[in-house]
């Protein structure tokens, strides 16, 4: 009854190993027997021009600043509220901290002021960029 049972066991084991394994030789040939397309952005008008460009408002920049603020007050508490950790310490980690906060402040206001920003073309026209158009 024991050989029995175990027989049958193994049997039902590799029969689900078996299976199991089935569906792994359509997977690694997904894009098979499909189409690929690649967006080079060169077309006959622009030829690449407006590569890299991308809208970036002065309100998503203000959010962002404000968010950056917030997180880095938040670890400068951390920081004032530890008991364990003498004055100097906390006043190099502050220091750091505060460096790492004007880093990051800068290169929010680089990419808000970057030429690709589409954001900053209007100069004043009345807002006639590509966005403006709907």
């Amino acid at each position: 009854m024991k050989k029995t049972f175990t027989l049958a066991a193994i049997a039902a084991l590799i029969t689900t190993a078996t299976f199991a394994q089935n569906g792994h030789s359509r997977d690694n040939n997904y894009d098979r027997g499909r189409d690929v397309v690649v967006n080079n952005d060169r077309d006959g008008y622009g030829y690449g021009k407006e590569r890299g460009t991308y809208y970036f408002s002065a309100r998503e920049r203000d959010m962002q600043v404000f968010s950056i603020n917030r997180e880095y007050s938040n670890k400068i508490e951390s920081v004032r509220n530890r008991l364990f950790m003498g004055r100097g310490k906390k006043e190099h980690l502050i220091y750091s901290l505060e460096l790492q906060r004007n880093a990051e402040i800068r290169g929010v206001m680089a990419k808000f002021n970057d030429r690709r920003n589409l954001f900053n073309r209007d100069n004043g026209r009345g807002g006639r960029d590509r966005r403006s158009n709907w």
